[in-house]
């Protein structure tokens, strides 16, 4: 039997399906809809190139300018208030009324907070859901790899491995979903009350709270990743030694028939090993799916924050420039964390990739 026979009909054996509905319900403009873990293990046998980058790039590129333009309305909504905001404290120098005036202020300022409230709210549930599907996308990937991972040998990785990232992926979805994004976005509730005021009552508690949210994220994937690939480095020079002495007892110790059986089950292996990296690599396509549609959509966000931040300043008010600079900063966060906890998963892909190939 051809080596491309056997590929198929162990691919058959497997369920594929909800990891590839996955990618399909994320992809970005259809530019991925003919990859799957056939056509990628096609494409690698080939030595042909596994999708078109210049219509994905394309694809992000429209996304981007697409996600800017949705923005701007939020953009233009913000400058139009404080524009009125600049005009009711140039009537208030001009006429006296400065009780009218700081009334009036203070409206505008609560409609300016009510539109970023909402808008953050909805970055926030956006980046949350987003982990969680990549989460739930290592839950699916996980049960399938292992199995091909001990098929070829590697038992002994396999074993350790398996409970490492689930257990690591687990606890880091638990963490950015009830302790470190909820951080983050109670510290941005503090930028916002701040700017209510005159004076930074609760600045430097917003800045501590997100910047302890940021490095609990960093030292969770540094350590999970850290440990799941001090592991691999142990258990895959137990596996190689394993494999190796059962190749030599086949060979040596059957009479007549041992070295063809050898043979075999060298081609066996080796097209097993082909489809764990074929699926490994749809995984890490499916991941960096994931992350680039919220990434791009944040950035997005972050920049006209940014750059709203800059042109209310010179309009008379500071604290709600402030304000947007500090939300263009936490919608950074957001996405920095969300491209950490993609990362390390994509080093449990890679380190699974790599044992065995």
């Amino acid at each position: 039997m051809d080596y491309k026979d056997i590929i198929k009909e162990k691919l058959a054996e497997l369920n594929l399906s909800e990891l590839e509905n996955v990618l399909d319900d994320s992809d970005i403009a259809g530019t991925l809809s003919n990859v799957s873990a056939e056509s990628i293990i096609s494409s690698i046998l080939a030595g042909e190139p596994l999708f078109n980058t210049e219509a994905v790039i394309e694809s992000v590129k429209d996304l981007f300018l697409y996600e800017m333009k949705s923005a701007l309305v939020l953009g233009v909504e913000i400058v139009t208030i404080s524009i009125v905001i600049g005009m009711l404290k140039s009537l208030s120098s001009s006429f006296g009324e400065k009780a009218v005036s700081n009334l009036g202020t203070m409206v505008c300022t609560c409609l300016i907070i009510g539109l970023c409230l909402g808008n953050f709210t909805t970055t926030f549930n956006l980046c949350k859901d987003a982990v969680n599907t990549m989460t739930y996308t290592m839950q699916i990937l996980i049960p399938i790899l292992i199995p091909l991972l001990i098929a070829i040998g590697g038992t002994v990785s396999g074993s350790v491995l398996s409970p490492v990232i689930t257990g690591a992926t687990a606890a880091v979805n638990t963490m950015l979903s009830n302790l470190i994004l909820p951080a983050v976005f109670i510290s941005t509730i503090f930028f916002m009350v701040n700017s209510m005021t005159e004076k930074d009552y609760v600045n430097k508690l917003a800045v501590f709270i997100r910047g302890a949210a940021t490095f609990a994220c960093g030292i969770s994937v540094t350590f999970f990743a850290g440990i799941t690939a001090v592991q691999s480095f142990v258990t895959e020079s137990a596996d190689g030694v394993l494999a190796d002495t059962a190749r030599y007892s086949i060979s040596n110790f059957v009479p007549i028939i041992g070295g063809f059986a050898s043979d075999s089950v060298d081609m066996m292996l080796l097209c097993v090993n082909i489809i764990k990296n074929g699926i490994g690599v749809l995984g890490v396509i499916v991941i960096i799916v994931l992350l680039a549609l919220p990434l791009i959509k944040m950035l997005a966000i972050a920049v006209v924050y940014k750059i709203t931040a800059i042109i209310t300043e010179p309009l008379g008010n500071k604290q709600v420039s402030e304000c947007l600079n500090q939300m263009g900063n936490s919608v950074i966060t957001m996405a920095v964390i969300l491209f950490l906890t993609s990362m390390m998963f994509l080093v449990f892909i890679a380190i699974i990739i790599g044992i065995g190939a």
